[in-house]
């Protein structure tokens, strides 16, 4: 008799012990686990008339919030319903939140001007075999790339790039933005120098800030001013030479990914 009831209390500890677990388990599965970034799919990001972007839910009963002032989106932000359609530049913020899970990281969409279109490119440089892009007009072509460096709208450079723009008539270009990609983790740095040429007479150069340190993927632009009538431009987009110190491929010569040049 006194073996059944040990047998029994042995029983019901077990018993209270799983569900015990079980019960720690769902709370750690619905309080500590984050939603996954939103997807988000815009037609494109550079625009001509408009753009559309949607979204999707990574999980039932999740809700996407926005913003547009360059702050994080929370829950008194925009609500993301079906679809957006936007026709002026900005840089867009996407967070999923749901009750019982975290709320996810932020995602950014930045939406680009179609500004104006070259009527010939001459390169003076190659990019390097695997990276090619689409071609010689990857970069005036109007479209921008994603995240990953595989993407056919990035050319990818082992040294520095080098090319000539040529537009049909004479144009009052304010600037040119200069799209790249920066991911050190990949070997993958920002341009160190940009020099333009305007008009085969006047020459500027600009000097980008080196990265210290190991920092997430991301796209990137520069901005560079012109503010004057421009028939034809020389680019040239120098790469890291060599990968600084901090770095685990210290000593070797860094990637340069660019993915549209953009004429306003």
């Amino acid at each position: 008799m006194m073996q059944r009831i040990i047998v029994v209390l042995f029983l019901s500890m077990l018993i209270f012990s799983c569900k015990d677990k079980e019960a720690k388990g769902s709370f750690l599965q619905r309080e500590d686990i984050q939603l996954v970034q939103p997807r988000i799919i815009a037609s494109n990001t550079v625009i001509d008339s408009f753009v559309t972007i949607k979204t999707d839910r990574n999980i039932d009963g999740a809700e996407v919030f926005y913003s547009s002032d360059g702050s994080d989106p929370t829950k008194k932000s925009y609500k993301f319903s079906k679809e957006l359609r936007i026709s002026a530049p900005c840089e867009l913020k996407f967070r999923a939140f749901h009750n019982t899970y975290k709320a996810s990281e932020v995602a950014v969409v930045k939406l680009y001007k179609k500004g104006y279109s070259a009527s010939a490119i001459k390169w003076h440089t190659d990019s390097n075999e695997k990276y090619k892009g689409i071609g010689d007009i990857t970069l005036i072509n109007g479209q921008k790339a994603t995240l990953e460096y595989s993407n056919s709208q990035w050319v990818g450079f082992d040294t520095i790039a080098k090319a000539t723009v040529d537009f049909d008539k004479n144009i009052e270009l304010k600037s040119i933005d200069i799209g790249y990609l920066s991911d050190p983790a990949s070997w993958i740095f920002p341009p160190s120098e940009i020099e333009v040429i305007v008009n085969n007479k006047e020459k500027f150069s600009f000097q980008l800030e080196p990265l210290a340190e190991v920092t997430d993927r991301a796209m990137m632009d520069f901005t560079i001013p012109i503010n004057q009538m421009v028939n034809t431009i020389s680019i040239t987009v120098k790469n890291v030479q060599q990968i600084p110190v901090w770095h685990d491929g210290n000593g070797n010569k860094a990637w340069l990914f660019m993915d549209e040049w953009i004429f306003n």
